[in-house]
């Protein structure tokens, strides 16, 4: 029935609140003004017309009622001056029903009463005149005696109080509309713990899962096991919901002719690696499709389908583990990106961007790992100089490697090599000369090694300035496994790809076993590197597949570099998620700390921190409108309490958590802000759990049959003469299950398969 209400009220361009608010109050004013003359009917004739009864009287104060709770959430209330008259009205409404129902009934009881007298008939034949005038006077003494309290009320009462004013106007009302696209279970909501108060679940809506959340707790205070792994878990959760909803959605509409599969694909593998991408609809079905389609899609103007990745960062392995378990129970494939895994696929930088983009992430990266953040003039010229040899380094090898060795990628090797035999850059430049476009395009490269890597004046000054790059550039590359992943020249993450596909992958920098310095490094590596691929994003905030990144441990990648994450990654659908152990991890720049507690709108705080802290996070939780007073106790003797008197009684602010609360939480207790999809702020204290056992199960897909739906032949086997597979290194037939059938008419890409096609690239350029 409500679906049919909202199809009506989209005509009328209007909502369910707006509406009943509207007809509730018409309601209102109409039975307002026939108790009225109902009123004046008894005044004049001392008897009534209509006596109405108790069930009627309830219906009749049901309407100001209702019409007030749905009118503060409906459109009419858009100040507060329309609120208060609002209140006014219904105020008034309520006491003519109310007087009228009074009166109405004590003209019934006295009637009843005198018809109960034995000579009634010659009581009203002889004194008529006196009855009805003591009915009339009855009528009106009523209104007369009460009318005064009411305007008192009004003014004195609600307008000229603050307390009671400032209350009203605080109300929301009661808001029945239709819940917005971005709830419910087609949501990215997360939802984890219990109110502290209420017993229900705390959320974080959709609109704030892409404005950051920080959670802040001291070692062992539960930060990873009672937040990070539950919402990742959600979120897994939520991606094989997302999966099973569209394969089953367009099973139906391939069986009802809504749309066909765009190629002949294997049964088994539709099952596995079902995509609503995998369907064309069919001409002149669009509208329809798209209104069946509507939970899955993004937005209405886009055929971008509901998705989402997930982007995990740990500094050990055990919690990564605990992910990758509850990913393979919900049937959710994933890359690992572990030093100490021979099969991780890399992250060498020089596999992404332009030339000179390459240039600035790896001296962004060296730069906040060993520089400091407040050098001296001469280290601040050391560390400029040092960073532009290394830019100008990257561009060249960039454009000339490649060119030289067969389309293979550089890595941080051949920088190395270079930095410790500067004959070999020079060499590098001459033969970048002997190409007139290259000699043209990387003039000023060209000009700054030869006056600064050439026997000759500058060239102490440069090595001077260079060491320590090159020192920590060696530091870097000691550990085999981190060699291998940043210095991979054939297979390498594609973050374009995983941010579009919406892929899941894990990555553990062990902080045990590289140390502080090299997993700072290789954090920085890849949330640099991604990074590069999130701020270039294709299509808007319609169009892009959802992304969530949960940083742990953060304090070790603050910098001026990392600040993007907080102050622009919502636009390009990216929500990021970090921890740290207190505030002041974040204050590594002047900058940093309170840009990212501003853009943070959604927090966590766990207790035990220090008290400056407990008292910085009571402000920061907020303040919530409670009613103040005084409590004096009379005591006549011991243990004799007379009575307590309640006085000075106001309402006022008071604050959602005093310090002192915040340091005796105990275990699983945390204090939680964020913001509801309309804007407003929302405090509780929580209780958290660990991974419920629904993550620790296996959970089977469902299967359909999808092979009649098929237009062409089927075949298990591909015929790889019909087909142009991608260009990578490391494929094997066995890692797909055949995924598209043969058919001269279709090209087959491995689309799943990771890599850097480093000769497309040049093919490009040439």
């Amino acid at each position: 029935m409500l679906k049919y209400l909202d199809k009506f009220l989209s005509k009328l361009k209007t909502d369910r609140n707006t509406f009943f608010t509207y007809v509730l109050t018409l309601c209102t004013i109409y039975i307002a003004i026939d108790r009225l003359v109902e009123m004046i009917f008894m005044f004049l004739t001392g008897i009534s017309v209509s006596y109405w009864g108790p069930i009627a009287y309830t219906v009749a104060l049901a309407c100001p009622v209702f019409a007030f709770f749905f009118s503060f959430a409906s459109k009419f209330a858009k100040d507060t001056t329309k609120k208060f008259t609002f209140v006014i009205l219904y105020f008034i409404m309520i006491y003519i029903i109310g007087v009228s129902m009074f009166v109405q009934w004590i003209n019934q009881t006295g009637w009843m009463l005198l018809l109960s007298v034995p000579n009634y008939a010659e009581i009203v034949t002889e004194f008529y005149a006196e009855v009805k005038r003591a009915f009339c006077a009855v009528t009106i003494y009523l209104p007369i005696t009460t009318i005064a309290s009411l305007v008192w009320f009004i003014h004195a009462g609600v307008a000229d109080t603050y307390s009671i004013y400032q209350s009203i106007m605080d109300y929301g009302g009661v808001n029945i509309s239709k819940k917005p696209a971005k709830l419910g279970p087609y949501s990215y909501e997360v939802a984890f713990g219990t109110d502290y108060e209420t017993g229900t679940s705390a959320k974080i809506c959709e609109a704030r899962r892409f404005e950051p959340t920080f959670v802040c707790g001291v070692s062992g205070s539960g930060k990873t096991s009672l937040i990070f792994e539950p919402m990742i878990a959600h979120d897994l959760k939520k991606k094989f919901f997302f999966k099973e909803a569209s394969k089953q959605l367009g099973h139906t509409a391939l069986k009802t002719g809504l749309a066909s599969l765009s190629c002949p694909y294997d049964n088994d593998y539709l099952n596995k690696n079902f995509s609503l991408n995998m369907l064309t609809v069919k001409e002149g079905k669009e509208k329809l499709y798209k209104a069946y389609m509507h939970k899955m899609l993004l937005s209405d103007s886009s055929m971008v389908y509901r998705d989402l990745g997930i982007t995990s960062i740990a500094p050990d392995f055990e919690t990564i583990s605990h992910m990758m378990d509850v990913a393979d129970n919900f049937n959710i494939p994933y890359t690992l990106i572990d030093p100490s895994s021979s099969s991780s696929v890399g992250i060498n930088p020089f596999a992404y961007g332009r030339p000179e983009v390459v240039g600035v992430v790896i001296s962004a990266i060296i730069s906040n790992m060993y520089f400091t953040q407040k050098p001296t003039h001469e280290e601040a010229y050391h560390q400029n100089s040092a960073l532009q040899a290394v830019e100008n380094l990257s561009i060249i090898l960039c454009e000339m490697y490649p060119r030289l060795h067969d389309g293979l990628l550089p890595n941080l090797e051949d920088m190395l090599d270079m930095f410790n035999n500067f004959e070999l850059i020079i060499d590098l430049c001459k033969i970048m000369e002997k190409d007139p476009e290259l000699a043209t395009k990387y003039r000023l490269q060209i000009n700054y090694f030869k006056k600064y890597f050439t026997p000759g004046d500058f060239l102490r000054q440069t090595e001077e300035s260079i060491y320590s790059a090159i020192t920590q550039l060696d530091l870097l590359l000691r550990m085999s496994g981190l060699r291998s992943l940043l210095c991979n020249r054939t297979n390498n993450i594609d973050f374009n790809k995983a941010l579009a596909n919406g892929e899941v992958i894990f990555v553990c920098t062990r902080r045990g076993d590289l140390g502080r310095m090299l997993h700072k490094a290789f954090g920085l590596f890849f949330i640099l590197s991604m990074q590069h691929a999130v701020l270039k994003r294709p299509g808007n905030e319609n169009s892009r597949i959802p992304n969530f990144l949960y940083i742990d441990e953060f304090a070790d990648f603050v910098c001026n570099n990392t600040l993007p994450l907080f102050t622009m990654y919502r636009k390009y659908r990216v929500g990021t998620v970090i921890s740290t152990q207190n505030i002041a991890q974040l204050d590594v720049t002047e900058s940093a700390q309170k840009t990212i507690i501003a853009n943070c709108i959604t927090k966590f705080v766990f207790g035990n921190n220090t008290p400056e802290d407990n008292a910085w996070w009571s402000k920061e939780m907020g303040h919530r409108k409670l009613w103040k007073f005084t409590q004096d106790v009379h005591v006549g003797g011991p243990g004799d309490i007379k009575n307590s008197d309640f006085k000075g009684a106001s309402w006022d602010w008071s604050a959602w958590f005093k310090p002192e609360a915040i340091q005796n939480f105990g275990f699983k207790i945390c204090a939680f802000k964020t913001k509801d999809a309309n804007g407003k702020s929302y405090s509780a204290k929580l209780t958290l759990n660990f991974l419920s056992s629904e993550y620790k199960e296996p959970h089977s897909p469902k299967t359909f049959d999808f092979s009649k739906f098929n237009n062409g032949s089927a075949s298990t086997t591909p015929d790889k003469n019909n087909h142009k597979f991608g260009s990578f290194s490391n494929y094997s037939s066995e890692d797909e299950d055949n995924p598209i059938q043969a058919d001269s008419n279709f090209l087959f890409n491995n689309g799943d398969s990771i890599i850097f096609d480093i000769n497309k690239k040049n093919d490009d350029k040439a």
